[in-house]
């Protein structure tokens, strides 16, 4: 019985521990902002500015697997985002109820700064941002299986995170929450297409390129609107 109690305190403590090493990270990362930055991560998060990376990434696998492989990646993305939205919104969320930083019932919110007096909604444990950009990343690399696809991608992916972060959506320890979900999801779908459609990776793909010169030159005209 005294172990039990022990177990558990020394749990709870850990728990109190990890929410407070969360918040100093987070208002360290929000605290240190310029002009510039507010600009350029305010962009940043917006999904729809972002389609002509996602387009670059259908073209690169359909130029190297046809019309079957563009199909079967929209299919993956479209059951991968449908999997994660799902767990997020019907049970991940609900269950462990943690407000976002910019939610005004958060006890953290005055001491936030808000780019545009953004406030947030409801919960925010997982990230969907960090959950959906970490899929897309290990979808791709899962097709290419080339190194500077997994670099870009995953530079992407961690610039959008920061966002999130700076911006006092999320938590770092949410970010850390979607990119879990992220692996846990790609994981059974990459499994699930190896073993049922016999996947076999083109040798030498080509045009994995794109992607990269997409992101720079999106980034590129982020920085100059943001001056």
């Amino acid at each position: 019985m005294t172990n039990g109690l022990s177990f558990y305190y020394l749990c709870f403590h850990f728990a109190k521990k990890t929410d407070y090493m969360d918040e100093q990270l987070l208002l360290l990362v929000n605290g240190h902002h310029t002009a510039f930055l507010d600009s350029f991560m305010w962009l940043l998060t917006q999904k729809t500015i972002w389609i002509p990376l996602y387009c670059s990434m259908l073209y690169v696998v359909w130029r190297n697997y046809g019309w079957s492989g563009a199909l079967q990646l929209l299919v993956m993305v479209g059951v991968g985002m449908l999997i994660t939205d799902w767990a997020n919104s019907q049970f991940l969320r609900p269950a462990i109820g943690r407000l976002r930083p910019n939610n005004p019932e958060n006890p953290l919110f005055p001491l936030l700064y808000r780019v545009n007096d953004v406030r947030g909604g409801g919960y925010g444990f997982p990230s969907a941002h960090s959950a959906n950009n970490w899929m897309l990343t290990f979808v791709l690399f899962y097709w290419l299986r080339d190194r500077w696809t997994i670099i870009t991608m995953s530079l992407f992916s961690l610039l959008i995170c920061y966002s999130r972060v700076y911006l006092g959506y999320h938590y770092p320890g949410d970010i850390l929450g979607g990119f879990v979900l992220a692996v846990l999801t790609v994981s059974a779908i990459a499994w699930l297409h190896t073993r049922y459609l016999h996947f076999e990776k083109v040798p030498d793909p080509k045009y994995t390129w794109m992607p990269a010169f997409f992101i720079g030159i999106i980034l590129v005209l982020f920085a100059g609107a943001s001056l």
